[in-house]
């Protein structure tokens, strides 16, 4: 797949950065809908940008100003959990920008697609494994969603708008649900920083502590961005999987007391001195408690494999934090 012309919807984000930053490096057209962030600084790599608000423009006035004749689109743009990124008003802000949002994206890409007379985009919607509502046993493709809050719930909105508009206007779609995603956040300042990974190095950096404070025993999976980005650009060459959805995980599921562990020592190392890790409570829950979320259909159907890179990835994170500390 080289010199295609994509659309990366919410491309200046966490996780859009990542994925614009593969494409464009892969030699593809890539074209970023933000709302209105500045380019990569450090990208160094060429791309167009739309700012535009998905909340706030009529599908027409989208469609006209979105190129002709794109090849596929990956939709990244949303609301974060409001678990690790507390924002005033959240369950209005998140049903119109994750459900509402998407349905005017699908249906400007539709648009656009009748006027240029050719077929609508591939378009890859990155959803999340909340949609599941689970935290434990393994959570599969065919486990009925039953989402616990409204950021998994207004997920899920947008993926019945996938298939809305498949039905309806021939739009071809993979829904992808990645676990935890963590990574180097590629543009700064970040407004990242609740996420887990991000906020434990955050602590290292800045109390010279850690404080765990969700339940040591609970289990998550953490998916690298790399491998999020990697998957991305394989699906857009894929037309043969429209209709799939994928679970996007490492496959390993890790307790938050391992992982803030794995934070104090690699920041003593990046640091050089003890960084203490505190429990903020006693275990609720039983330490054999299991999580798997599979990703083996993805795997089968597209041949890859996924990394593990959490210490690395801590090891960037931290380091960075401490150059700002001594600029």
């Amino acid at each position: 797949m080289t010199g295609k012309r994509l659309l990366v919807a919410g491309g200046l984000g966490y996780l859009g950065a990542w994925l614009t930053r593969r494409l464009v490096r892969a030699g593809q057209e890539v074209i970023v809908l933000s709302r209105g962030r500045s380019p990569l600084p450090d990208l160094g790599l060429p791309y167009a940008l739309i700012a535009a608000d998905l909340t706030r423009e009529r599908p027409e006035e989208l469609a006209d100003r979105l190129p002709s004749r794109l090849a596929g689109c990956v939709h990244a743009a949303g609301l974060d959990d409001s678990a690790s990124s507390p924002q005033r008003d959240y369950p209005r802000r998140s049903l119109l920008l994750n459900a509402l949002g998407t349905r005017n994206l699908l249906e400007a890409l539709c648009l656009r697609a009748e006027r240029d007379r050719a077929a609508p985009p591939l378009t890859l919607y990155c959803s999340t494994f909340h949609v599941y509502g689970a935290s434990s046993g393994r959570v599969h493709e065919d486990l009925p969603p039953a989402p616990l809050g409204d950021y998994g719930l207004t997920h899920l909105f947008a993926e019945e708008y996938c298939r809305l508009f498949g039905r309806k206007r021939g739009l071809p779609w993979i829904i992808l649900r990645p676990s935890n995603g963590y990574g180097f956040p590629l543009i700064l300042p970040s407004d990242k920083w609740g996420l887990l990974i991000n906020d434990l190095c955050r602590m290292a950096a800045a109390e010279g502590s850690i404080t765990l404070r969700a339940d040591p025993n609970l289990r998550r999976d953490f998916v690298w961005l790399g491998d999020v980005a990697a998957t991305v650009e394989t699906l857009l060459s894929r037309p043969d999987l429209a209709g799939r959805v994928f679970n996007l995980s490492s496959g390993r599921s890790l307790r938050l007391g391992e992982v803030a562990a794995l934070a104090a020592e690699t920041a003593a190392a990046v640091f050089g001195r003890k960084i203490p890790l505190r429990l903020n409570s006693p275990p609720a829950l039983p330490a054999d408690m299991p999580l798997l979320v599979d990703n083996s259909a993805l795997r089968e159907a597209t041949g890859l494999v996924f990394a593990s890179r959490l210490g690395e990835e801590m090891a960037a994170i931290l380091s960075m934090l401490r150059s700002l500390a001594e600029d």
